[in-house]
């Protein structure tokens, strides 16, 4: 009778525990166990044994391409209506600055950032009831979800409708992310999005439409400025604690996870 061979510890710093990275064993949320600390107010989950061997970090790119796609088959087609949404938003982000920026009609530019954001969900939507998910789809969508969020800020700012240390702020915080998202992926680490990051954006998003709203000089002018700044300068604040968040995780991750090959890491993000 051949018995069964003991599990591996979970404890990644033992030399078992690197055999399992080693041998290209793709981390999960499971190994998490709650309460075993907290950086400024947030819990910073522990491993069981121990040591950190998976991480949550939010906000971090690829949420939209779950969004979007989801599980299930994706396909190799091009043309389907989700990408061509998805080409659609991309291509009518220029003229959204344009209008902010050059030709001052905060009007326009309210009614384009409301067909952005619409198209946004729509793809997504389509391609889930459809089946339509694509391997371009899970580019396109967090590709225009990025470029729209870093291109509003900076057409807001030059227009002087938000102060520039506000981009830069912003800028700095997309910056950390991505050092953090590296040490994540370095170790094989499979990134989530929480709801501190996810709390951000969407405080940041209602302020930019109410903010043209204002300078629009529609009804209201006054109450939708004091809401815009409000909600712009709440964002701001959650920008800057979750990207706090995420750099403390993500040294602890270096000091206590060992990396992962790159030939790994290639194999599990494909």
């Amino acid at each position: 009778m051949t018995s069964t061979p003991p599990q591996p510890p979970r404890d990644s710093s033992s030399p078992r525990g690197r055999d399992r990275f080693a041998q290209g064993e793709r981390l999960d949320l499971k190994d998490w166990r709650s309460g075993s600390g907290r950086v400024l107010g947030v819990d910073i989950p522990e491993p069981r044994g121990g040591h950190l061997s998976a991480a949550v970090p939010p906000g971090v790119p690829g949420a939209a391409e779950e969004r979007q796609h989801g599980a299930g088959h994706v396909s190799d087609r091009v043309w389907t209506p989700p990408n061509i949404i998805s080409m659609g938003r991309i291509a009518l982000i220029p003229v959204f600055a344009v209008s902010v920026a050059v030709w001052d009609r905060p009007g326009l530019a309210l009614i384009l950032l409301a067909v952005l954001g619409a198209s946004d969900w729509l793809d997504g939507k389509i391609a889930r009831l459809f089946d339509m998910r694509s391997k371009l789809g899970a580019k396109l969508d967090p590709i225009a979800d990025r470029i729209l969020i870093t291109v509003v800020p900076l057409v807001f700012a030059f227009a002087g409708h938000v102060p520039w240390w506000v981009v830069f702020v912003l800028l700095a915080r997309d910056a950390t992310l991505v050092v953090s998202l590296l040490v994540y992926r370095r170790r094989g680490i499979v990134p989530e999005v929480i709801y501190l990051g996810k709390a951000a954006s969407f405080s940041l998003m209602w302020s930019f439409p109410l903010l043209l709203a204002a300078a629009a000089n529609v009804w209201f002018e006054e109450p939708f400025r004091l809401l815009g700044e409000a909600a712009l300068y709440w964002g701001v604040g959650l920008y800057v604690w979750s990207g706090l968040v995420y750099l403390a995780r993500a040294v602890q991750i270096a000091r206590l996870t060992p990396p992962v090959p790159l030939k790994i890491v290639g194999e599990q993000l494909k």
